[in-house]
């Protein structure tokens, strides 16, 4: 959309939209309005990626299991090499609608950084006055991001809750 003009956008948008659709005979096409220079790519990227996980209901519904065990705000799974979120469950009202674009920034920054001084990872933890996050390399392709109040955080718990779970996990993502 970064090549049409600002004012026809969304007409142009939905006028394609619309050719699309009476062109698909009943087939369901998701549409996305997309920049370069914004979040918009992200989300669809996403979006696409969730749209195609199998079984995504119940990895959630481990997701929010998890998190009750842990006693989580926030879990989310992202896929390792995108960062793109895959799924998440959370606690607590989410009022950033760019939450993960800017999660995923800040990981990505992190990564680079890591990469650049020859250092890997597998897991690590930032601790601040609100709470406590927890990321971890999950399975061969997905991390794990723990959100944690810092009133109850227990990483231990965390850790144990991680191995017991991972079992539960790796069958469903890989079935």
């Amino acid at each position: 959309m970064d090549k049409v003009d600002e004012e026809k956008r969304n007409e142009i948008f939905l006028n394609r939209k619309s050719q699309l659709e009476a062109k698909a005979n009943n087939f369901k096409i998701e549409f996305f309005q997309t920049s370069i220079w914004e979040n918009t790519l992200y989300k669809a990227w996403s979006n696409i990626l969730a749209s195609i996980i199998p079984n995504k209901d119940i990895i959630k519904e481990l997701l929010e299991k998890y998190a009750k065990a842990c006693q989580a705000d926030e879990v989310i799974l992202f896929e390792k090499n995108t960062l793109l979120c895959i799924t998440s469950f959370h606690n607590k009202d989410i009022k950033d609608e760019e939450r993960f674009e800017k999660i995923c920034f800040s990981m990505k920054r992190f990564k680079n950084t890591c990469y650049l001084e020859d250092k890997k990872y597998n897991h690590f933890l930032i601790k601040n006055k609100i709470n406590t996050i927890y990321i971890q390399d999950f399975e061969n392709s997905t991390i794990l991001m723990i959100v944690l109040p810092n009133s109850n955080a227990s990483l231990e718990l965390v850790k144990l809750n991680l191995e017991i779970s991972k079992k539960s996990f790796k069958e469903i993502m890989n079935n």
